[in-house]
């Protein structure tokens, strides 16, 4: 179930205090309403009623939506997350039934099942509310946010390779949805001048993220399955870590 509680918070803007609603767990389940809500950040937003002007706050928090198995903690990155990371990691894990001592009680089987269920889950780690809302959007569209952080690392390689002449070197890659036209992209940032160039998904990455289950399904359903932080630089260290011994992809022909 959801966590909310009306806390005591200072306005930003005039540095008056007001009551605002702080949800430390969002069940999509039980509030439903939450699910949009998150999506356009209303949930996060604060209206003083002093001077009217609007924030977003940022605090922690976990968004759990049960009828799709995930579990995403929201860690801002001035708050420590090793702790959290750890805990994830060994629920992720599960307990195997060899570990525990078979009484054959109802409630050592109902605390398999519990195990079992929460193994199956996916536990994320998101450090800001951009992250947040790009996991929401990989999710929605039913892809392996896994495979996707793989595929900006290649195909963002690739389209380094293709503008070298212009100097584009990416210091942001994004996986977008147009809300309009439900076209979805990879859209790379450059460092320099932050300009942005965008590679259709569907027409284009559709390939790559294909090749990639293929070849990095082992590992990903191995020994880093249980990993919860999934970003640019796991995508990188699972890529140097496999290179040597399967050799990079190659995605030219899919730009």
């Amino acid at each position: 179930m959801s966590d909310v509680a009306k806390q005591m918070i200072l306005c930003p803007h005039c540095h008056r205090t007001a009551y605002f609603n702080i949800w430390n767990s969002i069940n999509t389940k039980t509030h439903p309403e939450t699910y949009g809500q998150v999506r356009n950040l209303s949930l996060f937003r604060f209206c003083c009623p002093y001077c009217g002007q609007t924030s977003t706050i940022n605090y922690s928090f976990l968004y759990h939506q049960m009828e799709n198995g995930l579990m995403i903690y929201y860690i801002p990155e001035d708050e420590e997350v090793n702790n959290t990371r750890k805990l994830l990691e060994n629920v992720s894990a599960g307990t195997s039934q060899d570990d525990k001592s078979d009484s054959g009680s109802d409630t050592e089987a109902d605390d398999r099942l519990l195990e079992n269920a929460l193994a199956r889950y996916r536990y994320r780690i998101v450090r800001t509310h951009e992250e947040f809302l790009e996991k929401l959007a990989i999710f929605d569209s039913g892809l392996d946010d896994r495979i996707v952080e793989l595929a900006k690392v290649i195909v963002g390689s690739e389209a380094e390779r293709q503008l070298s002449e212009s100097g584009f070197r990416i210091k942001n890659a994004f996986f977008i949805v147009n809300k309009e036209t439900r076209e979805r992209k990879l859209v790379f940032q450059d460092k320099n001048s932050g300009q942005t160039a965008s590679v259709s998904f569907d027409q284009y990455v559709a390939n790559v993220y294909n090749q990639i289950i293929d070849r990095y399904s082992d590992v990903l359903e191995g020994p880093r399955k249980k990993d919860s932080i999934i970003d640019r630089n796991w995508a990188i260290d699972i890529l140097k870590s496999e290179k040597t011994t399967q050799g990079p992809l190659n995605p030219s022909s899919s730009l």
